[in-house]
């Protein structure tokens, strides 16, 4: 349907079978529990209030940091060598490997960007991510809809033509457009579109 360039084909069989499709792949890979959890672990964060700028939160992330920077390499190395078995122990055990140096990953970069946003000079160079943070839900699904028009048949097809220096290329450039996006839309707003509809639905029925 991608490749065939009728735009009607491709929507029905995105929200048909391409969801579908997508919902058994997340059960599949471990997805759908890894993100239950990672909802867990940001409402346990946010509880705490661990992004304060706190002593005792600096000695946190710096705790975090030197954990998962140590755990991530014999988890990887573990993944690797699980993944090199055969389809069953991929499956299981190298998806449950990956899960976890992957997570040990995000914790390095999370805790790296925690202690570093203590800096001045580094949260006024990426103060703008803020407005981008805001309106995520917005963002996320825009991306979805501005890389088909760019790379399949029914828009610019620029697919067969872009490697992998052009894609990430043009994918900084739709960031920053998008960033530019929600500053202006948030100067008039207090939500993203998507963040004010999704908000609408959360509390319908209620006075």
């Amino acid at each position: 349907m991608t490749k065939s360039g009728d735009f009607l084909s491709f929507i029905a069989t995105n929200i048909g079978l391409g969801q579908k499709a997508s919902l058994l792949w997340a059960v599949n890979a471990g997805r759908l529990s890894q993100t239950a959890g990672l909802f867990l672990l940001g409402f346990y964060v946010g509880r705490k209030q661990m992004f304060a700028d706190t002593e005792t939160n600096r000695l946190r992330w710096t705790k975090l940091l030197a954990v998962a920077a140590v755990a991530f390499a014999p988890l990887y190395s573990l993944r690797e060598l699980a993944m090199g078995g055969d389809p069953m122990v991929r499956q299981t055990v190298g998806t449950a490997f990956d899960m976890w140096q992957k997570l040990a990953f995000a914790c390095v970069l999370v805790a790296s960007f925690a202690l570093l946003y203590r800096s001045r000079r580094f949260a006024t160079a990426v103060g703008g991510l803020r407005y981008y943070g805001r309106m995520s839900l917005t963002n996320y699904i825009s991306q979805s809809v501005i890389g088909a028009l760019v790379y399949f048949p029914f828009g610019l097809y620029l697919a067969p033509h872009c490697g992998h220096t052009l894609s990430l290329l043009i994918g900084i450039a739709v960031f920053v457009v998008q960033v530019w996006a929600c500053k202006w839309w948030l100067s008039a707003h207090k939500q993203g579109p998507l963040e004010g509809l999704w908000h609408k639905w959360t509390w319908v029925g209620k006075s």
